[in-house]
């Protein structure tokens, strides 16, 4: 996953880079539902649902720890409203952080019991997949460079 700018971005391309790393963690959310799905309707191995989830929520920390840095060029054109955006945004991350903190404890083995594993692995799979959507609809979705070239709004 990209988590890294070679060159100076305009605020179009910031945020473009970080839809595309949705699109990326959301094919790891779906590997990581396939196995526990597969893992709750058999009584096999859970190390590949373990495995297939620490990726996903190491994954999703790198990202958020991304999107952090490339917000203020993701939002700077957004004439009086962008720091109170990425505001909103570094807040939903604090609160992701300590749902993936929580998770990860939970892959511990003894932690939890097989329907307990898969549960957890599930919500937090859903979790991000809305995080995802409502940083997407409510934050990076406008054409927000628009506003300051068009102040007529249209």
């Amino acid at each position: 996953m990209r988590t890294t700018t070679l060159k100076p971005l305009s605020s179009s391309d910031a945020r473009a880079a970080i839809r595309s790393c949705h699109d990326e963690l959301r094919g790891l959310v779906t590997e990581t539902i396939h196995f526990a799905d597969g893992a709750a309707t058999s009584d096999a191995d859970f190390e590949p649902l373990r495995a297939h989830a620490r990726e996903l929520y190491e994954a999703f920390e790198e990202h958020i720890d991304f999107e952090e840095r490339i917000l203020p060029t993701a939002l700077r054109d957004v004439i009086g409203w962008g720091s109170v955006l990425q505001a909103q945004v570094v807040e939903g991350h604090e609160k992701q952080r300590a749902i993936l903190a929580s998770a990860r404890s939970e892959l511990e083995p003894a932690r939890l019991s097989s329907i307990g594993l898969v549960h957890s692995v599930r919500t937090v799979a859903d979790t991000i997949l809305v995080d995802l959507k409502t940083e997407e609809d409510c934050l990076l979705s406008a054409d927000l460079d628009a506003l300051t070239i068009d102040g007529r709004g249209g």
